[in-house]
C-alpha cells in the first residue's frame, strides 16, 4: 500500500516539473535501448561507456536548446516594443515549443559537464534497472548552476558577471522544518564565507513577523558567529538581509543595536517599507491586503467545515498572511494533550483550493499573493519571492541594481503549482532546488571551493 500510494502520490500534474519530467523522457531512451540487463550483457564496462556517451550527447543537445532560448529571449526584449503594439508576433525558441511551461533561462548551464562530475559521484550511467530520476536531473541542472558560475568567479568582475547575491529559503533549507540555526550547524561557516567574499547574503522566508526578535531567535547560531567574527569588517556583516512574510519586512543585521530585553549590543535593525519596498507593492493598499485576506480567512473556514477538520485545528491570522496550522487536543486517558495533524491529502486539498479561489475573486486584481504547503501547515501571504527577491537587489545598490543572472535562490519548494513558495523565485534570479539542509552545506562547500 505504502509504495502504491508513493507512485499515486508523485504522478500528481501539481507536483510535477515539465521541463525535468521532458528530460526525463529523453534520457529513457538510451537507458531502454542501451542499458541492458546484467544476465543478457558481455561487458559491463562497454555498456557502461556506450550509455555514458548517450545521456551526454543528450544534455550537451539541451544546453544548446537553452543557449538558443537565451538568444531569442533577448531578441524579445529588444522587440518588446513593437510586440506590444502588436506589429509582430513574438518569436518562440525551439524550447518554447517542446516545453511550453518552460521559464526564463539568465545563464548558460553547461549540462554535458554537470552530467559527467554527477554521473562520477552516483554513478547514474552504472545502473541497469533504474532509468535516470527526477533527483538524478534536479542535481545535474544544480551542479550546471554551480559551474557557471564558478567559470564567472575565475572569469572575474572586469570581463565576467560574477556572483553578487545569494538567498536562501528557511526551513528544510538551512535547517530542519520548524527548526533554528544554532552555534553547530554547518550552514553557518558557509554564509560567513560568503559574506567575506562580498557576497550579499538573504534570507527569505515565509514567516512573518515585524519586530526582529522573532527572527533573531531562529538565527541565533548565524547572528553570535556573525557578531563574534573578527574577519568581517562592519560592511560585510551589514550584507546579511533577512526578507521576512515573502517581501513584507526587511531586517539587516547591525552590530550596533541594543536590546534592553536581551542586552545584546547586535541584531537585526527594521527598515520601514517606505525605504525599501518597490513601487507596485506601496501600491497596494491595506483595504486591498485586508480584502485579500479576508476572503482567505473565509475560504479557509469554508474548507475546514468542508474536510469536517477537528474544531481544535486553528486558523491564525497575520498582519500580511493567514493560514491554518496543527492544533492539539485534550486526551482524557493520557492525562495530556495529543497533536492534531492534517494529512498530506488535507493539506494539498487547502492549498490548492484557496489557490484557485483567491485568483479567481476579484480580490487579487491588483494585488500578488502565494498560497503555500509548508509540510504540515498552509499559508496565504501577500506578495511572494520574486518580489522579496527584487527588492533585496534594489536595496542592496538602488542606483545599479544587482541583475537576475547574479543572483541565486536556493531553496526547497519550487513544484510549479500551489504548493511551492520558492518556485516565484525563478523570476528573479537563477535557482538550485535542494531537498535538505545537507543539500545545502554539500552546495555552498561546492561553490565555494
Amino acid at each position: 500500500m505504502s509504495s502504491r500510494y508513493r507512485v499515486e502520490y508523485h504522478l500528481k500534474s501539481h507536483r510535477k516539473d515539465e521541463f525535468i519530467e521532458w528530460i526525463k523522457g529523453l534520457l529513457a531512451t538510451p537507458f531502454v535501448l542501451h542499458a541492458v540487463s546484467p544476465v543478457e550483457e558481455g561487458d559491463d564496462l562497454t555498456t557502461t561507456q556506450r550509455v555514458k556517451s548517450k545521456y551526454a550527447d543528450i544534455l550537451k543537445d539541451i544546453e544548446q536548446l537553452i543557449l538558443n532560448k537565451i538568444e531569442f529571449d533577448e531578441q524579445n526584449m529588444i522587440m518588446s516594443e513593437s510586440y506590444l503594439n502588436g506589429s509582430s508576433p513574438e518569436a518562440k525558441s525551439r524550447l518554447n515549443m517542446l516545453v511550453p511551461s518552460i521559464g526564463t533561462f539568465f545563464t548558460e548551464l553547461p549540462l554535458e559537464r554537470a552530467f559527467l562530475w554527477e554521473d562520477s559521484q552516483r554513478a547514474i550511467s552504472s545502473r541497469r534497472m533504474i532509468a535516470p530520476s527526477f533527483n538524478d536531473i534536479r542535481h545535474i541542472l544544480n551542479t550546471a548552476q554551480i559551474l557557471h558560475f564558478i567559470k564567472q568567479k575565475r572569469i572575474g568582475f572586469k570581463n565576467g558577471k560574477p556572483l553578487k547575491l545569494v538567498t536562501f529559503d528557511g526551513d528544510v533549507t538551512l535547517y530542519e522544518d520548524g527548526g533554528s540555526l544554532n552555534d553547530s550547524n554547518p550552514v553557518v561557516p558557509h554564509i560567513l564565507h560568503l559574506l567575506a567574499n562580498d557576497i550579499k547574503v538573504g534570507i527569505v522566508t515565509a514567516a512573518g513577523y515585524d519586530e526582529a526578535e522573532s527572527y533573531e531567535s531562529r538565527l541565533e547560531g548565524l547572528m553570535t558567529q556573525l557578531h563574534a567574527s573578527t574577519t568581517l569588517t562592519s560592511e560585510q556583516k551589514s550584507n546579511l538581509t533577512v526578507m521576512g512574510g515573502e517581501c513584507n519586512y526587511l531586517f539587516r543585521y547591525s552590530d550596533s543595536i541594543q536590546r534592553e530585553s536581551s542586552g545584546k549590543t547586535y541584531g537585526l535593525e527594521y527598515f520601514h517599507r517606505e525605504t525599501w519596498a518597490l513601487e507596485e507593492i506601496k501600491n497596494w493598499t491595506k483595504q486591498e491586503m485586508d480584502a485579500l485576506l479576508d476572503y482567505a480567512e473565509k475560504t479557509l473556514n469554508t474548507l475546514k467545515v468542508r474536510l469536517n477538520l477537528p474544531t481544535e485545528i486553528p486558523i491564525i491570522r497575520k498582519k500580511r498572511a493567514v493560514g491554518i496550522v496543527p492544533g492539539k487536543r485534550f486526551d482524557v486517558s493520557l492525562q495530556r494533550h495529543i497533536p492534531l495533524k492534517l494529512s498530506r491529502e488535507q493539506l494539498e486539498e487547502i492549498v490548492l483550493t484557496l489557490q484557485n479561489s483567491i485568483s479567481n475573486s476579484p480580490t487579487s486584481t491588483n494585488i500578488k499573493f502565494s498560497c503555500f504547503d509548508g509540510g504540515s501547515d498552509v499559508w496565504c501571504d501577500i506578495g511572494d519571492k520574486n518580489l522579496g527577491i527584487r527588492c533585496l537587489q534594489h536595496f542592496y545598490d538602488p542606483e545599479n541594481p544587482i541583475q537576475p543572472y547574479e543572483t541565486l535562490h536556493i531553496g526547497d519548494q519550487f513544484a510549479p503549482m500551489g504548493s511551492a513558495n520558492d518556485f516565484k523565485a525563478r523570476l528573479a534570479g537563477c535557482t538550485l532546488w535542494i531537498a535538505s539542509p545537507g543539500e545545502t552545506v554539500d552546495i555552498l562547500n561546492r561553490l565555494l571551493e
